[in-house]
């Protein structure tokens, strides 16, 4: 305990004054004269023992009376702690989450309205020389300041909701950059939010700057929560008039058993598939909803489920391309057998088209998603760039070298496209012993794979040396061991290297029965597998898969169905167009981009789940974490929110007890004034 104004205490010199006057209370008696005085003692003991008893009461009220009048003139308290009572400027941090979870509601009020009322409340308990800081989980440039009293309350007045969410480790590093910039005055951070256990850290560094840090939970109510956890295709394309499973993976955060719950799948503003799954408590499932696409171009998409009392997390947006026709172009050293046109030009949904080596266009490798060079005999330097440029902006790739082929050549861009070397022509004869069922090539071609499977045969090969790379995919190997086809992926495409050339004096893989599926599958998985969702505050860049896009100092990110829009940023990587967007996607829903009023591509966000596990830490939790790391700077504030300001008061000022030592005198004084009375009686 420590005293304000210490001087005072000499008045506690004021206690010799009632005990001189007990001393010297002397009374004068008067005799007597009784004949029997055998009762008369009994009484006179008895009153004697019971007049002392009651005049040293009266001192003691006396004495402690005096005692605490003086100690309270002294202003009396106990400090809080150290570097709570400095008198010069100090600087207030005040986080306050608002992320997605902070729209829960408690009394009828948001948690977010509680945690700015309580900011106030800590803000009010400072002192009019003291700066204050707003931090969000927007990191906006006006957080980064530090403000008056009356120009901090009026920030925190427009704060609202916000799909970002930030550890406090991340929150302290951002303070810490701010204080940089200041004195070495005291640093004090207030964390208020609801402490959910999925984006709360508490790590204390060894060398931590701030003076004082307080976590001020905002108590929410319990309850549980289910959530579209995420969305995927079951086949990687999409195309006209095909049928296709979306498969929904589903969160149920609550403790009880959930059944029949409805999911509908809205397609353009249509329901497309309405299901219904089962859930156990703290547990997932999966449901399977199948459609048809029925119009080519960009279709939008839409997964919902109805909860309550969280529905930021109960739609997932997503958004993907039908393909009217999967272009395939096929180059050769002259007209290209009947292996390729006779499987994909006659099918409606392949656009079939050949070009000779000699006059090859290249602008057409572009509108191309699967690209097969046929027995060509050597690649040009020319040919290797647009080939790799093509490959790594999504193409798929077929390379079937030619009886005489220039393997330097072949390698010199099989290098560079992660694949193995081709080996000088080896002529023996040898069967297909390899499948590897297991590869996306053949996972929707066997319902089963019998013991005794008719493989191709071969009649000469190219011998492809791995060399220990671990990336290269073995389709099809043949018995000595060396791969038959094989595929490396290179940025966003794939590399294809059929190891003999096409011909019955080769082989006859093109009169096989596993050839019409092999390059069926081929061509169906060419184009590079869309993301059909993106997720808030995960991604900031989106490539657009385009070399160039046209109108690109016009371009446009516009909100489907809102007036919200702005300018991205443009980049190039890898040959493919890439939009910055700057970290402005504010809501979930369905983008465009377009120039000029003409639509580029479409693309879809949803908010980042993170928060969607409603599980939080107690204040007692948050203590116990705070002991285990030994935080001596660390504290836990769990006061109402009309009693905050009491509870930062006491950290600053220390705990007043002035007041209760003005109620102990009182007590004393009227202690005193009751013995009295009974003395008189």
């Amino acid at each position: 305990m420590q005293f304000l104004h210490p001087y005072w205490l000499f008045g506690l010199l004021a206690i010799a004054i009632p005990i001189i006057i007990h001393l010297f209370n002397f009374r004068r008696y008067r005799k007597i004269y009784f004949t029997n005085l055998k009762f008369l003692k009994s009484i006179r003991n008895e009153t004697k023992k019971q007049h002392r008893l009651r005049h040293l009461l009266i001192l003691i009220s006396r004495i402690l009376a005096i005692t605490f009048l003086v100690l309270a003139f002294a202003r009396p308290f106990i400090p809080g702690p150290a570097g709570m009572q400095s008198s010069s400027e100090r600087f207030v941090s005040i986080y306050v989450d608002n992320s997605m979870s902070m729209q829960a509601t408690v009394n009828g009020l948001s948690l977010l309205d509680v945690a700015k009322a309580k900011a106030e409340e800590i803000a009010d308990a400072y002192g009019p020389s003291d700066r204050f800081q707003l931090l969000t989980n927007d990191f906006e440039g006006k957080h980064q300041q530090y403000y008056n009293r009356g120009e901090f309350i009026s920030l925190l007045h427009e704060l609202e909701i916000s799909p970002k969410h930030r550890m406090l480790s991340v929150i302290r590093e951002r303070m810490q950059e701010s204080q940089a910039l200041e004195s070495d005055a005291d640093l004090h951070l207030y964390f208020l939010s609801d402490f959910q256990k999925s984006s709360f850290d508490l790590e204390i560094p060894e060398t931590d700057t701030v003076n004082m840090l307080f976590l001020v939970p905002v108590i929410k109510a319990a309850y549980g929560n289910i959530y579209i956890d995420s969305c995927w295709f079951g086949t990687p394309y999409n195309h006209i008039n095909q049928h296709q499973s979306l498969h929904v993976s589903l969160v149920n955060a609550g403790e009880l058993d959930l059944e029949k719950i409805p999911v509908r799948l809205m397609v353009n503003g249509m329901q497309k598939a309405l299901g219904s799954f089962d859930v156990a408590a703290e547990a997932k499932a999966e449901l399977s909803l199948t459609f048809t696409n029925n119009t080519p171009g960009s279709q939008s998409g839409l997964v919902m489920i109805e909860d309550y009392p969280i529905t930021w997390d109960d739609g997932m947006y997503l958004s993907w391309e039908v393909k009217d026709r999967i272009p395939v172009l096929v180059i050769s050293e002259k007209q290209s057998g009947f292996y390729f046109s006779g499987l994909f030009a006659n099918d409606s949904v392949f656009y079939y088209s050949e070009d000779e080596i000699k006059k090859l266009d290249y602008s057409k490798f572009s509108g191309a998603d699967l690209i097969i060079l046929d027995n060509i005999e050597t690649l040009s330097t020319g040919l290797s760039g647009e080939l790799k440029k093509y490959v790594s902006s999504g193409g798929s790739l077929m390379l079937i070298p030619g009886m005489n082929a220039d393997i330097n050549a072949y390698n010199q861009f099989l290098s560079i496209t992660d694949h193995g070397q081709l080996m000088p022509f080896d002529t023996s004869s040898l069967m297909v012993t390899g499948l590897n069922t297991g590869h996306e090539i053949f996972s929707e071609v066997f319902e089963s794979v019998p013991e005794n499977l008719d493989l191709p045969m071969v009649m000469g090969h190219y011998p492809v040396k791995i060399s220990g790379n671990k990336y290269l995919e073995v389709i099809m190997d043949l018995q000595n061991g060396d791969p038959y086809i094989s595929l490396a992926r290179h940025g966003r495409g794939r590399v294809y290297l059929l190891a003999a050339p096409m011909g019955d004096e080769s082989g006859n893989l093109a009169r096989h029965a596993i050839w019409v599926p092999l390059m069926y599958r081929m061509a169906m998985l060419s184009r590079p597998q869309e993301q059909i969702y993106y997720t808030m505050g995960e991604h900031n860049i989106i490539n657009t898969g385009m070399e160039s896009l046209p109108g690109e100092n016009n371009l446009l990110v516009k909100l489907l169905d809102s007036d919200y829009e702005f300018i991205p940023g443009v980049q190039g990587i890898s040959g493919n167009k890439e939009i910055s967007l700057y970290d402005r996607i504010v809501q979930a829903g369905h983008y465009r981009l377009s120039s000029s009023g003409d639509v580029l591509m479409s693309f879809s966000f949803n908010y980042d789940r993170l928060e969607s596990d409603p599980e939080i830490y107690t204040g007692d939790q948050i203590k116990e974490m705070v002991n285990i790391q030994d935080a001596d700077n660390v504290f836990v504030i769990e006061s109402a929110t009309e009693q905050i300001a009491q509870a930062v008061t006491e950290f600053s000022q220390g705990n007043k007890l002035w007041k209760l030592f003005i109620w102990m005198a009182l007590f004393f004084i009227l202690l005193e004034i009751l013995l009295l009375r009974l003395v008189r009686k």
